[in-house]
């Protein structure tokens, strides 16, 4: 789910223009504009765990939190059932805000130990 980087120069620009939203809205549809809301609205979490450095983003959706592992794997529903089953598409509007955030570094950051990850991730995994 890499995006070209056309798509990521168009993205690190401090301002989207009306042409840009509409050029991405035309190619990802719904699902840019949930995306670009969610990082909008402060909603991306990049986990940052000690001492083992490993890193962990999360998306908070409308019910509940979604681990995204970056371009490869959500653990929301509409993933599963679109990009798993139906091989309809390639991610969901998690996989795509998650990426928007990191390119544009707007994310929140988080800190937390190894310890606690363990404890997250059972949270994290459910995929109901």
């Amino acid at each position: 789910m890499s995006l070209p980087q056309s798509e990521v120069n168009r993205l690190l620009q401090e301002n989207l223009t009306q042409n840009d939203i509409e050029f991405f809205k035309n190619k990802y549809g719904k699902k840019f504009v949930k995306a670009l809301r969610t990082v909008e609205e402060g909603k991306i979490v990049r986990y940052q765990f000690s001492p083992s450095e490993a890193v962990t983003w999360i998306v908070k959706g409308r019910g509940r939190q979604y681990l995204v592992i970056p371009e490869i794997y959500c653990t929301c529903r509409s993933f599963y059932q679109e990009a798993v089953i139906s091989r309809e598409t390639n991610m969901c509007y998690h996989l795509l805000a998650q990426r928007i955030a990191e390119i544009r570094e707007e994310y929140n950051t988080q800190e937390s130990t190894d310890v606690e990850r363990r404890k997250l991730y059972v949270e994290w995994r459910r995929t109901d």
